[in-house]
C-alpha cells in the first residue's frame, strides 16, 4: 500500500464503501452467510476500522470476536463504531498479525481480508502459520482478496485498475498471480470452496 494506515484511518471507510457496495453485490455478505450465529471465537485478522466485524457482530449476536490491527489509527475509528452500536460482542486488539498473542486453539473461524496481497511472502507466511496456530483443529479460515476481472465490462475494471494504482507496483502483481491452491496449501491450509466477485475473491479454508 502507497500510504500509511494511520494516515487514511478516518477517511478509510468512505473508500470502503466505495469499492465494496453496501448493497446485495456487497462480498462481505458472503462472509456473514459462512459464519452461523453461535457461541463460537472469531479472529478477524487485520480487523482495520473493523469494516468485516461491526455488522457481523450486530446481526449475529452469539458469536464473540476479536479484532487485531498494527495500526492504532484504524482500531482508534473501529472503537468509536463499537460504542456507537453498542456492541458487547465484538473488541479490538493492537497486535502484528504475524506475531500474535493469543493460545493455540482459541478460534473457531478466522478472516483475513485484503491484506495479503500487501505482504510479503515472510511476513505472509508468518500471518498464515499464526492464524493456522490459533485455529482450532476443525477451525475454519475465510480469506477476502483481489483478483483480474473475469468481466470485460467497465466499472469492474475501472475500479481494479484504481486499486492496483494505490497497492505496491511488486507485491499485488506478484500475489495475483500465485496459484493460490499451491500458496494456501504450504501454508497448511487447503481451499473448500471459491466465491468469486467482479473483482474480488472469497475461499473458505480448511486446515490441512
Amino acid at each position: 500500500m502507497k500510504f500509511s494506515y494511520n494516515t487514511v484511518a478516518v477517511v478509510f471507510d468512505v473508500i470502503d464503501v466505495i469499492f465494496f457496495k453496501l448493497g446485495k453485490n456487497n462480498p462481505r455478505k458472503t462472509i456473514y452467510n459462512i459464519i452461523p450465529n453461535s457461541n463460537i471465537k472469531i479472529l478477524d485478522v487485520c480487523t482495520g476500522t473493523g469494516s468485516n466485524v461491526i455488522k457481523l457482530a450486530k446481526e449475529k449476536s452469539l458469536v464473540n470476536i476479536t479484532g487485531i490491527d498494527n495500526s492504532q489509527g484504524m482500531l482508534n475509528v473501529g472503537l468509536k463504531k463499537i460504542l456507537k452500536h453498542k456492541l458487547s460482542n465484538i473488541n479490538f486488539m493492537l497486535q502484528d498479525a504475524a506475531d500474535m498473542q493469543f493460545e493455540k486453539d482459541t478460534f473457531d473461524y478466522a478472516v483475513i481480508s485484503l491484506i495479503l496481497h500487501e505482504m510479503d511472502d515472510e511476513t505472509a507466511y508468518k500471518t498464515l502459520q499464526n492464524t493456522y496456530n490459533v485455529l482450532k483443529d476443525n477451525g475454519k479460515l475465510i480469506v477476502f482478496e483481489f483478483i483480474v476481472p473475469e468481466n470485460k465490462k467497465f466499472l469492474p475494471n475501472f475500479a481494479f485498475k484504481l486499486v492496483k494504482k494505490v497497492e505496491d507496483d511488486e507485491l499485488f502483481p506478484a500475489f495475483l498471480a500465485k496459484d493460490k491452491d499451491k500458496y494456501f496449501q504450504d501454508n497448511g491450509f487447503k481451499i473448500e470452496k471459491i466465491h468469486k466477485f467482479q473483482y474480488t475473491v472469497i475461499y473458505e479454508l480448511a486446515k490441512i
